[in-house]
């Protein structure tokens, strides 16, 4: 007797989340914290940096606004490290 073949288990894709109405995508430049960093900045004000779970289930969608790799573009990425730092606790 010959066992049938069998086909092995396939993984479901993951469902397909829209990014947030609204929600504006920051990223600072490579030499800006760890180079990865992406903050979403909601229309109610609220700001966070953006697990990267979150972006790859929103499908990976293109960044907003890019800061600038100047000196400006530190203090930009700095406020925004640190007020998600201070939600953190």
């Amino acid at each position: 007797m010959t066992t049938p073949p069998t086909t092995p288990p396939t993984t479901p894709s993951a469902p397909a989340v829209p990014k947030p109405a609204g929600l504006i995508l920051v990223k600072g430049q490579p030499q800006q914290g760890d180079g990865k960093a992406v903050f979403g900045i909601w229309p109610t004000g609220f700001t966070r940096r953006i697990t990267a779970a979150e972006y790859v289930l929103w499908g990976s969608p293109a960044i907003d606004y890019w800061i600038p790799g100047t000196s400006d573009g530190d203090a930009q990425y700095n406020q925004l490290h640190a007020y998600d730092a201070a939600l953190r606790g």
